[in-house]
């Protein structure tokens, strides 16, 4: 008799009131021993009420088991297949948990780098944000719609809308800096050779700030700077012009002609050399879209200024202010 035909019998015994105290010792310590066994007891006892075996007086254990035993191999067999249907569903369910958080956490995101060089270049990201690059810039972006985040690592200048679903969380490195998207438009304007990094916030809100620290929250209408060499950051007005590289839309409101001109001649890349004692005069002028050369007539009408062409420059020529 093997140890488990045994166990049926003692069992068998025990539940019809034919066991001695060992043998119910043995079955109550066999019961404690897990809450398989403990099941199996008391589905026999439920198969033996069902069965209405005789009482012990006129027990017959060869016949008692020849009733009971079939029923309870069945019991085991059935117990046993359920078990390992539940076996083989739970491998099924790890194996698919397991691939679905690889998928999730381990599966590469999409990349994309551009880089400008002589002129201005926009592209549209999967999410529709878009960047606008300026001029000698480059950008990797890290880009996973599954993980809802997106990094963009600039080196130079850019201007970046966030897409309008907002769907994807965007953080921009610019060296050792953080700027964390709060659905925004945005300039960074980041040079390596630059000793200052500028933030400048058209729409929305930006946290601008160095891994682990809290750095400073911009609003619109905003802009921060970050002084690499002191290490401290600053909080000022923004330029309405910061995004003139992309829109060549200008704005201006009592500046002064010289930085009216250094900002036209970085823009439209031409060197422009102002002449004469001009350079203090204040400028009060707006231009959407033109071209080069007519804003500088515009300029020279307004200002009393002569153009000259000289090689590769171009000069402004003023007696002074009017």
């Amino acid at each position: 008799m093997s140890e488990q035909e045994y166990i049926e019998d003692l069992v068998v015994k025990f539940l019809l009131g034919e066991a001695n105290p060992e043998e119910i010792k043995e079955v109550e310590t066999w019961c404690a021993q897990s809450s398989a066994n403990q099941k199996y007891l008391e589905d026999t006892k439920l198969i033996i009420e069902k069965s209405q075996l005789p009482s012990s007086a006129e027990f017959d254990p060869e016949k008692a088991w020849s009733k009971v035993g079939p029923k309870l191999r069945d019991t085991r067999k059935e117990v046993r297949s359920i078990i390992s249907l539940w076996k083989i569903a739970a491998s099924l369910i790890l194996v698919a948990v397991v691939a679905y958080l690889f998928y999730w956490y381990m599966a590469p995101g999409e990349e994309f780098v551009y880089l400008s060089e002589n002129e201005v270049l926009t592209q549209t990201l999967p999410d529709q944000t878009e960047i606008s690059l300026n001029r000698e810039s480059e950008i990797k972006v890290d880009y996973n719609p599954r993980k809802k985040t997106g990094t963009i690592q600039l080196k130079g200048e850019a201007t970046i809308s966030i897409g309008k679903e907002k769907d994807i969380q965007w953080i921009v490195e610019a060296e050792n800096l953080l700027i964390k998207d709060i659905g925004t438009v945005f300039n960074v304007k980041a040079y390596p050779e630059d000793q200052m990094i500028e933030v400048s916030v058209l729409e929305g809100a930006v946290q601008f700030y160095e891994k682990g620290e809290e750095g400073i929250l911009l609003k619109a209408g905003e802009m921060g700077v970050y002084d690499k060499i002191s290490k401290q950051y600053s909080k000022t007005q923004a330029d309405t012009n910061v995004v003139s590289f992309k829109t060549r839309s200008f704005q201006f409101t009592e500046e002064n002609l010289q930085e009216v001109v250094d900002l036209i001649s970085e823009v439209y890349d031409q060197e422009i050399i102002l002449s004469g004692p001009v350079g203090s005069c204040k400028v009060t002028v707006g231009f959407e879209n033109e071209d080069m050369d007519t804003i500088l007539e515009i300029l020279s009408e307004t200002m009393g200024l002569e153009i000259r062409k000289v090689g590769n420059q171009i000069i402004l020529q003023g007696e002074g202010c009017f």
